[in-house]
């Protein structure tokens, strides 16, 4: 498999879930086990995997490896660690391969997104009155019913019936520009028109928010994939990174960026348990710059039953880190932590829990955390506004 083969909108489920996404990272398939849900995207994973892995010979791997180990050494330092064997390395450099191609083939997309609309265009296929509803120029005419009655500039989706659009790749990331263009839909006296992506569409429901998305990477937890146990939901580590703080934050709890991570319990496919592990990641700094002797991160961990969709466990620790082993830096806020040195496990709870006291609890102990509230703000709105 080339990296100049890029894919196709129509013939690749696995393009098509990365377009509804946004954000995608095709680690999520890494593992087995069941994908019911994400079936056709897994099989098409495996297929593309398997046909790099034919292609190569030791000259041509060892040469990948080299291409590659900076992003493999970055992103999946842990899988890059327990891959001991041949087979097990080539498997890592088919999945950045492919990582390269979906980004090639999007950035591709993006391209071609820049022509003028065309009712061949996938968005307006599906729907063939809101190519005919754009301006001369191209652009979609806003109007009050097009707005979400959740506004969020990052997740930046209008609505046209139960369908999701969204604006063009290259207004996506002026944020501040499109919320004063929707600060002015009200305004009798202006039209306000923007243009549309027309790779990317999906259902308003399936529409996932999220407060940070430049500083994202991994599975959106929303209220539907909660109690999912597809493996496409569970077994795949996401990352929120702090980005820019405020002075205060920095001051008051300096953070890097804080992992979650969903797992089945076992290899029990009966078993309905799904277990929760966050994980913050503090600078190595104190707030005036001076090196500290070791890093102290708050940990939790917990359980919640899928079958009676409630929390049955939770307790909460700290876990100490040697400065000499981190790797973690504002740099690269996903850098190794290494294995605490030292952990103690300060509360727990345990039996059936409503998601308020779940909920009271876990924002009790991240207290001044805000990546709490944005990895747990779809599935539970009361985290969005976590404790200062």
């Amino acid at each position: 498999m080339s990296s100049c083969q890029l894919l196709q909108v129509d013939d690749s489920p696995l393009l098509r879930l990365a377009l509804r996404e946004g954000r995608f990272d095709v680690w999520e398939f890494f593992k087995d086990g069941d994908y019911p849900h994400h079936r056709a995207e897994k099989d098409e994973v495996e297929l593309r995997v398997a046909a790099f892995a034919r292609s190569q010979d030791s000259g041509t791997i060892a040469d990948a490896m080299a291409r590659y180990r900076p992003y493999l050494t970055s992103w999946v330092p842990e899988r890059l660690r327990e891959a001991t064997s041949q087979d097990a390395r080539l498997r890592l450099i088919a999945f950045a391969d492919l990582q390269r191609i979906i980004d090639d083939s999007i950035a591709s997309l993006h391209l071609r997104a820049l022509d003028p609309p065309s009712p061949r265009d996938p968005v307006f296929q599906a729907h063939e009155e809101l190519y005919r509803g754009l301006t001369r120029d191209g652009l979609l005419t806003l109007h009050a019913h097009h707005i979400p009655e959740t506004w969020l500039g990052s997740t930046t989706a209008f609505c046209f019936g139960d369908t999701a659009v969204f604006p063009h790749p290259d207004l996506v990331p002026m944020r501040e520009l499109l919320d004063a263009l929707i600060g002015l839909i009200d305004n009798p006296r202006l039209r306000i028109s923007v243009a549309l992506d027309p790779f990317r569409f999906q259902p308003v429901a399936e529409v996932q928010c999220s407060l940070m998305e430049d500083y994202w990477s991994g599975i959106k937890l929303t209220d539907g994939n909660l109690d999912s146990l597809d493996a496409h939901d569970v077994g795949v580590s996401t990352f929120h990174a702090a980005g820019k703080q405020t002075e205060a934050q920095k001051f008051f709890n300096p953070m890097l960026g804080t992992w979650f991570d969903w797992a089945r319990r076992g290899d029990d496919r009966t078993d309905p348990v799904k277990r929760l592990y966050v994980r913050e990641v503090r600078p190595t700094h104190d707030r005036h710059g001076a090196e500290l002797p070791a890093i102290k991160n708050r940990e939790l961990h917990s359980e919640r039953n899928t079958a009676t969709r409630c929390f049955t466990h939770v307790d909460g620790k700290i876990a100490r880190y040697a400065t000499s082993t981190y790797q973690a830096c504002s740099a690269n806020p996903r850098g190794d932590t290494g294995s605490p040195t030292y952990a103690r496990k300060l509360w727990r709870v345990d039996g059936p829990m409503s998601d308020a006291e779940w909920c009271e609890l876990v924002g009790c102990h991240f207290r001044g955390n805000e990546l709490i509230g944005e990895h747990f703000a779809q599935a539970f709105p009361a985290m969005r506004n976590p404790r200062e």
